[in-house]
């Protein structure tokens, strides 16, 4: 019981910073969008009436329709997307930014917790002609969220963080290689009689776990920087379509 309020308000302040990091690349995202997306569409359509569209120029239904029927509204329409394109990259930068901040609050912690849950749950496994069965249900993402819910909390953020490590983690080579250490040792391996608890397995896979979360939690520019190049080009394409 006298762990429980020092816990919540760790827990309390992790979110809101991880939140307002949310929030905070989002609203840059969406920045972006306006000025970047919104400002080359606005300019590329200014463009539309220049000295390339002699039809264009003409106005009325004979612009539309040269319009309609050249690659030069297509651009127009990809340039367009690009405000969407730009939110989402805040949205993606953010989720990476909240994640951040819980593996730094709270890393350590997780992937001793986690690292518990799957080496409990790969101690348990039953075994059947030398191999362990059903790793998928019993390594799953709702049963271990599940499980670590009294320690870490219900929320996606709890359920993204469970599912980017055990699709990242090598676990059937993790599984084989600890099976074969037990075996070495003359230890019981799973479905043969009691299996001890196993602090190498804990501490290999806490480490690993640890690993694993450092890489969720560095967001990365890269696809704002091919966004960017990829804007560029189109627009650079448009211009050279209606000038």
């Amino acid at each position: 019981m006298s762990s429980e309020p020092v816990s919540e308000p760790s827990l309390v302040r992790t979110g809101a910073k991880a939140g307002l990091a949310f929030a905070g690349s989002v609203i840059k995202g969406g920045l972006l969008g306006l000025v970047l997306g919104g400002g080359a569409f606005i300019f590329y359509v200014s463009q539309l009436q220049g000295p390339g569209n002699t039809a264009a120029r003409a106005g009325g239904v004979g612009a539309i329709l040269a319009l309609l029927t050249s690659p030069s509204l297509l651009v127009a329409v990809l340039l367009l997307l690009f405000v969407g394109v730009y939110v989402a990259l805040g949205v993606a930068h953010g989720r990476a930014r909240a994640m951040q901040h819980l593996v730094a609050a709270r890393g350590e912690a997780v992937a001793q917790k986690l690292g518990g849950a799957i080496a409990g749950r790969i101690e348990a496994m039953p075994r059947t002609h030398g191999t362990l069965q059903r790793a998928a249900d019993w390594l799953s993402v709702d049963a271990l969220s599940k499980q670590l819910a009294p320690v870490l909390g219900e929320g996606k953020a709890v359920r993204s963080v469970v599912a980017f490590v055990l699709n990242r983690l090598p676990m059937s080579e993790m599984l084989a290689e600890w099976q074969e250490s037990r075996a070495a040792h003359g230890e019981p391996v799973a479905g043969e009689g009691a299996v001890a608890q196993d602090p190498a397995l804990r501490a290999l896979l806490a480490r690993r776990i640890n690993e694993t979360l450092q890489d969720l939690a560095a967001p990365s520019r890269k696809p704002l920087y091919i966004a960017l190049g990829a804007h560029a080009a189109l627009l650079g394409v448009g211009l050279w379509l209606v000038n």
